[in-house]
């Protein structure tokens, strides 16, 4: 992966070894960060600050200090301003610098930063989170930093998942229609056992409450703009029809659109498939609107590699358990906790193992690799299957994985744009070729 000396600055900013012993010699790069504005406590004040930072990193990546040497001009909002930079500056990730063996160690950064008030953009609404600085866009053009698609607007977003609403509303049996609101979501299903609203309702809950508390400590969540809306169908064919007219495929058990709709169906011969699919298609829901910045997506294999993760995982007395394989069965009841009635991985390790044996597996590279044509043609039995097990390597592969959570780094890499390649240098320190036989015996052993 190259990393890159200068990152972000109005002039040039200047990257220096905390400890004398360490001399740099690639790094820090920004994974995360965003462009800083004016606090709207100071719109119509005519100021637009000049402001000199320094910021400590340490081997992890990770801001350990922050302190503000100078802000030009001084004004009465000179403390609102600093404690602004500090919180904000604090949250910003990097990829720690790198010694001459190219081992991770502490940095520091200082440049100065010219702040843009609301009024001088002529008052237009901006994200701030995951948007790159408009200084990085030179180092974008050379090939350093990945480009940001441009993303929907809120309104066009609402816009979006209101016709998406529309359209599920022509099928529902009106008869039969309920509706639930929770904090996160809004479910409606024509189901004739009433109960079943409800079991939905609270398995949505509880499964963004654990996405929550997976991901929150490594990636800060983005804000959530709507609720997610859930139906669930009691019949195939009016999802098949509310697929073919939002251009789907019109097969499967239950599929995510974005932003922010889901929608099931309930004639399935095994209910634990069911609740595969939620899981599965609840995660879609959860990264597109907390995990990544609205227009863009992680890789085909890490979306459905963790996809599939969390799908196959083990509920155990109301308990998802995010890696553990399932077996055996369990009661469904309306509750707070995931239930689930039978449990059943979707994809067969038996068939993996086969692959391997008849060369037919595909490679980690070529998983990483894999965009939309390849993953979901005619091989995608096996991308979906190699992904899983690909996701489950690295989070459980070896002891230290899963105490150190390289995977979480990986991942924030990932969110920002980076290639699987570069993500997994950055995080784990090797390639795909040198990690392939480690993975095949482990796919074996599984």
């Amino acid at each position: 992966m190259r990393l890159i000396l200068c990152w972000f600055a109005a002039g040039a900013a200047t990257v220096v070894a905390q400890e004398p012993a360490a001399e740099i010699a690639t790094g820090p790069v920004a994974i995360r960060s965003f462009q800083l504005l004016t606090p709207f406590e100071m719109v119509g004040s005519g100021i637009d600050p000049e402001v000199e930072v320094r910021v400590e990193i340490d081997a992890a990546g990770k801001v350990s200090d922050v302190q503000v040497l100078a802000i030009d001009p001084p004004s009465e909002f000179d403390d609102l301003l600093r404690s602004y930079v500090e919180n904000r500056v604090g949250g910003r990730r990097y990829g720690p610098a790198r010694d001459a063996n190219d081992n991770p160690v502490p940095s520091a950064l200082s440049w100065r930063m010219k702040f843009q008030s609301p009024d001088s953009r002529g008052n237009r609404v901006a994200d701030e989170r995951g948007r790159p600085d408009p200084e990085l866009g030179v180092l974008v053009r050379l090939g350093s930093l990945p480009l940001s698609a441009r993303p929907l607007t809120r309104e066009q977003r609402g816009r979006a998942l209101t016709q998406a609403v529309e359209a599920a509303e022509r099928y529902i049996d009106r008869d039969h229609r309920r509706r639930r609101e929770t904090p996160r979501f809004i479910v409606i299903s024509d189901a004739e056992d009433e109960s079943q609203i409800d079991i939905l309702a609270g398995n949505m809950e509880a499964v963004f409450e654990l996405f929550h508390q997976l991901f929150d400590p490594h990636l800060e969540p983005f804000a959530e703009n709507f609720k997610t809306v859930v139906y669930l169908y009691s019949r195939q064919q009016n999802l098949q029809r509310l697929q073919t007219q939002l251009g789907g495929s019109g097969f499967g058990t239950g599929f995510y659109r974005s932003p922010g709709f889901l929608a099931f169906h309930q004639e399935v011969e095994d209910s634990d498939y069911l609740l595969h699919t939620m899981l599965h298609e609840a995660f879609h829901a959860f990264r597109d609107s907390h995990l990544t910045a609205p227009g863009k997506e992680l890789p085909r294999w890490a979306e459905e590699g963790l996809a599939e993760y969390f799908g196959n995982s083990k509920i155990e007395k109301g308990r998802l358990s995010p890696g553990e394989v399932s077996h055996g069965k369990y009661v469904i009841f309306h509750a707070a906790p995931v239930r689930r009635l039978r449990s059943r991985a979707n994809w067969s390790l038996r068939e993996a193992r086969s692959d391997l044996r008849g060369g037919d597996a595909p490679t980690v590279a070529e998983l990483l690799e894999a965009g939309r044509d390849t993953f979901y043609g005619e091989r995608h039995r096996q991308y979906y299957g190699f992904s899983w097990l690909f996701t489950h390597f690295l989070q459980h592969g070896r002891e230290e994985w899963e105490t150190e959570k390289p995977f979480a780094s990986m991942l924030l890499y990932l969110t920002e744009g980076y290639s699987g390649r570069d993500a997994m240098a950055a995080a784990f320190g090797f390639t795909p070729e040198e990690v392939q036989a480690e993975f095949e015996r482990y796919v074996r052993k599984f």
